[in-house]
């Protein structure tokens, strides 16, 4: 069967500066300005003149052309065109950066990383070197 793609349902046009805590469902465009906290079921679409400052932004998606400042959390991918710029860390399953993306913050991508303790850590410099 084929899987419904997501609906986009909620746009803040460009121009607009909206500020608090926003929970929607599907997908949503921003074009304008979205302060405070940011959960959607659906994909997160910035355009170029888009600004979020948000924390946290929980997505299924991201496609980022403008900014945004904040922790980004997507179950799936995060998409940063080159005229994006994001300061916060991102953490996705996939990360895509093009070329002439800004982006101060951690990535976490992929599946599940091994953490590995100070002494570990201090056994395996002694290995290595």
């Amino acid at each position: 069967m084929a899987q419904k793609a997501d609906v986009l349902n909620t746009v803040v046009g460009k121009g607009s500066v909206l500020e608090g805590s926003f929970e929607v469902t599907d997908s949503i465009r921003v074009d304008g300005i979205l302060r405070g906290k940011l959960i959607s079921s659906g994909a997160l679409i910035v355009g170029t003149s888009g600004e979020i400052e948000a924390e946290p932004i929980h997505v299924k998606d991201a496609i980022v052309a403008g900014r945004v400042r904040g922790t980004l959390h997507a179950s799936r991918m995060v998409k940063l065109e080159s005229s994006a710029i994001v300061v916060g860390d991102i953490t996705a399953q996939v990360l895509v950066i093009e070329e002439g993306a800004v982006l101060h913050g951690v990535c976490d991508t992929g599946g599940n990383a091994m953490v590995v303790s100070d002494i570990n850590a201090k056994q395996a410099e002694q290995a290595v070197g």
